[in-house]
């Protein structure tokens, strides 16, 4: 039975919780995830690999908060190692190191590659990446509802027709009722760094809208932001994990709903049936932004949501660690340019999907020298 709706009949609503960064520190310190019966537990977090005390910091705390909120596997946005390396060494110290209380705890990690890191990578088992430069696979929400998420990790380093294909031949034979891209540079970012990769969107939004795609989440700007919905999809920029670039939003784009560019961050985030909650949490253990989207019912099989507890959290033990974030080392490598369009690659055209709205005009970005594809080998195939 086809339990998706059609893209067409896609709504998404958002119901917000407070923003909480002003808050005493004994409230800021909790989990504020419902925890439901069967639901998909996971983490976000994107330009990690720095090896610094600040990701360190930032491992710490998402361990604190994997005691209370045990998520099955974290997703990566890139940048997952600063300077490409692919040797034991750097592997082991910025991400074996730093993560070891989550990876001794049977966490999964699914990878995908940033502009710093090395296709190569691909091949790093603790990556889950199965030597491929995309892929996917699927959670199940073992509740009452008995539903399927799917996430499509992607390659922005290189958005060639190839991905592009496959991307829209995985999105239409997915019967999953929530869809879930991640990748690394951000479709909309108020970044006064990079900011918005215009190119990118215009190659893959098209083909987000029309088959469902209901959020993205992306790094590359070193900060936490929430983004106003666009065309019925939900962003957001996660690239605080081990970088951090102080006071770089843009809050005259427009486009930011929260953002938090202060401190370092991670996300965490709770799939139940029609609901997808989701909390922004600082390296110091405070809660920046919290919320739930709600997707529409999945024929025959939605459950009516549940309420948050009535306490509303859960506290949380934060890790120890610095008020103020740490000085350096911050990663300073030579700058590198936003993916573009291969001039050869046409945008796709998507029959009957809506025109995309009007967002500020991002800065022309000189285009980017692609990277050399690895060998090819099969991609895996999807569970429904």
């Amino acid at each position: 039975m086809n339990r998706k709706a059609h893209p067409s009949q896609l709504r998404l609503g958002l119901v917000v919780a407070a923003l909480l960064v002003a808050t005493s520190p004994s409230s800021a310190q909790e989990l504020r995830l419902p925890l439901k019966e069967g639901s998909v537990r996971f983490a976000i977090m994107g330009d990690t690999g720095t090896g610094s005390t600040a990701q360190f910091d930032v491992g710490k705390q998402m361990a604190a908060f994997h005691k209370k909120f045990p998520f099955e596997f974290v997703i990566m946005a890139g940048d997952n190692i600063y300077g490409g390396s692919s040797d034991a060494a750097a592997l082991k110290s910025r991400f074996e190191v730093p993560y070891a209380a989550l990876l001794d705890a049977k966490v999964k990690f699914w990878a995908s590659l940033g502009n710093h890191d090395n296709a190569s990578q691909a091949n790093y088992k603790n990556w889950n990446m199965g030597g491929q430069r995309f892929y996917t696979f699927r959670a199940d929400d073992n509740g009452p509802a008995k539903i399927g998420a799917r996430f499509f990790a992607l390659d922005s380093n290189y958005m060639d027709q190839k991905q592009l294909t496959w991307i829209e031949s995985e999105l239409k034979k997915s019967k999953s009722e929530w869809k879930i891209a991640f990748f690394h540079h951000p479709l909309y970012s108020s970044g006064g760094k990079h900011g918005s990769a215009t190119d990118l969107r215009s190659l893959v939004e098209p083909l987000f809208m029309a088959n469902g795609v209901t959020v993205v989440f992306a790094g590359h700007d070193h900060f936490y932001e929430r983004i106003k919905p666009q065309n019925g999809i939900y962003h957001f920029v996660v690239g605080a994990g081990g970088s951090l670039r102080k006071g770089d939003i843009d809050r005259s784009s427009g486009l930011t709903e929260v953002g938090y560019d202060a401190d370092y961050s991670f996300m965490l985030a709770e799939i139940s049936g029609l609901d997808l909650y989701f909390q922004a949490v600082s390296r110091t253990g405070k809660t920046i932004d919290s919320g739930v989207i709600h997707h529409t019912p999945f024929a025959e099989v939605a459950a009516p949501a549940a309420p948050l507890p009535a306490s509303g959290s859960t506290p949380v033990v934060a890790a120890p660690v610095a008020a103020q974030p740490p000085v350096g080392p911050s990663p300073s490598p030579s700058p590198q340019p936003s993916p573009t369009a291969s001039p050869a690659t046409p945008a796709p055209t998507v029959t009957g999907s809506p025109s995309p709205k009007a967002t500020p005009a991002a800065s022309p970005k000189p285009k980017a020298t692609p990277k050399p594809k690895p060998t090819p080998t099969p991609s895996p195939k999807p569970s429904p």
